[in-house]
């Protein structure tokens, strides 16, 4: 075989290789698909047995991609240790992957990252603390819930710090006031109010990015948490603040949070744009865009064992922070691509010079083949968080919720606590 014939040979085969590799990738994304439209009937079992016959559960690549989407299934079958011994091995990974190796970046350069382990976007490696607190909070155990709502501030806190004034996911006004409310239900008033100070903030300086407002309940957290803990200080400047909003300063019965998920989040597609380039080789540049997910209108309202019924304010938009996120890291991507398709263009000139007009052809299919944007996303999260704070003078049993025609009841568990806890997921 001629040294022309050996280049042609190798180049169309390492199409065809990887070529084989991405149809892997369709293949766990129509599981995906299929196991989604299960879950959205609520056969769970049958999501979660879809899941795992996918080429998803057998790829280490995609194995921190498998454990989120296995994880959230359990906790939405009722499965909260399972789930959590999921999550946990979930978030192991996440560590592991933070660094990736120098080989596996090397590879995503010379042809795409669906190649490389998927390490998660920033706001899914917190949600997995998130959820991992909410089946702690649902198994009673609010020590477990603590540890949760730390590491989520410390992976705030670090995102906060590392990416500084950058255009990025770095904080979360909900998740903020989320471990608020934990840290209250365990009496630690100081670091409640702490938390629901940054979350204020927060919610008033995202409000242009994600268009959620602070919620009216917040506002009398921050005063009786900076009263229980002494700070006058800072309980006259709320008061004043929740005064001129026209917020009445309520009284210190304990509550129920009463939390709701919606929907789901977009998922990714694909758009490309193809030219030539001066020399006459074809160029592909390819990235992700989020593809909307159905998202009806909701008529959500709440109540404590049937009586007075009260509308959740929302207080997460998933859906905003998941497109805000790829919007903030499409800029590296395209960098990164256009990087890409110059080294396969100086590739594919060096083959052709080398071993003829055939294998220099080869390559330049080739690189059209793999040049492929990455699609890879937690898609069983929610599209949106409501969240209601109910009196409950009388520790009541039951939480009735319903969203126009459709109802829901769910028991409180007991404990004494000034704040417990209900969950709900919806589609």
């Amino acid at each position: 075989m001629t040294r022309r014939q050996m280049g042609w040979g190798r180049a169309l085969l390492a199409g065809v290789l990887l070529l084989a590799a991405l149809t892997g990738c369709a293949d766990y994304r129509r599981a995906l698909e299929r196991s989604s439209v299960l879950a959205l009937s609520g056969e769970y079992d049958g999501a979660l047995a879809v899941l795992e016959k996918s080429s998803l559960a057998r790829s280490d690549k995609n194995r921190l991609l498998f454990l989120m989407e296995k994880g959230l299934l359990l906790h939405l079958e009722g499965e909260y240790s399972r789930s959590n011994e999921v999550f946990e091995e979930a978030d192991r990974l996440v560590e592991q992957l933070f660094t990736r190796s120098l080989s596996a970046e090397t590879l995503s350069f010379v042809t795409n990252d669906h190649l490389i382990a998927y390490s998660g976007a920033d706001y899914e490696t917190v949600y997995l603390n998130y959820y991992k607190a909410l089946n702690f909070l649902n198994l009673g155990d609010l020590e477990g819930a603590r540890i949760e709502s730390r590491k989520i501030d410390q992976k705030l806190n670090y995102f906060a710090d590392t990416f500084g004034s950058r255009d990025r996911f770095k904080e979360s006004a909900y998740l903020r006031l989320l471990t608020g409310l934990i840290y209250e239900a365990l009496g630690e008033h100081n670091d409640a109010f702490i938390a629901y100070r940054k979350s204020l903030e927060l919610y008033q300086s995202n409000y242009p990015k994600y268009g959620v407002r602070a919620p009216d309940f917040l506002w009398n957290r921050l005063l009786l948490t900076s009263r229980r803990s002494g700070l006058l200080e800072e309980y006259r400047h709320y008061r004043e603040q929740a005064e001129a909003l026209e917020l009445a300063e309520e009284d210190e019965r304990p509550v129920i949070a009463v939390i709701v998920a919606t929907g789901l989040v977009p998922v990714k597609q694909e758009v490309f744009t193809l030219f030539t380039t001066s020399q006459g080789f074809p160029v592909k540049l390819a990235l992700p865009e989020f593809v909307d997910r159905p998202r009806p209108a909701r008529r959500l309202e709440v109540s404590l064992e049937g009586e007075g019924w009260v509308r959740p304010e929302r207080v997460e938009d998933v859906e905003k922070v998941a497109r805000a996120s790829l919007e903030d890291r499409n800029g590296r991507i395209l960098a990164k691509a256009i990087a890409r398709a110059t080294a396969k263009q100086v590739a594919a000139r060096q083959i052709e010079k080398d071993n003829g007009p055939l294998a220099g052809l080869a390559m330049q299919i080739t690189a059209l083949i793999t040049e492929q944007a990455d699609l890879r996303s937690w898609s069983m999260l929610p599209a949106e968080i409501y969240l209601a704070l109910l009196p409950d003078p009388d520790c009541g049993r039951q939480i009735r919720i319903r969203d126009g025609q459709d109802s829901w009841i769910c028991q409180v568990r007991s404990a004494e606590a000034d704040v417990r806890f209900v969950t709900l997921r919806i589609f």
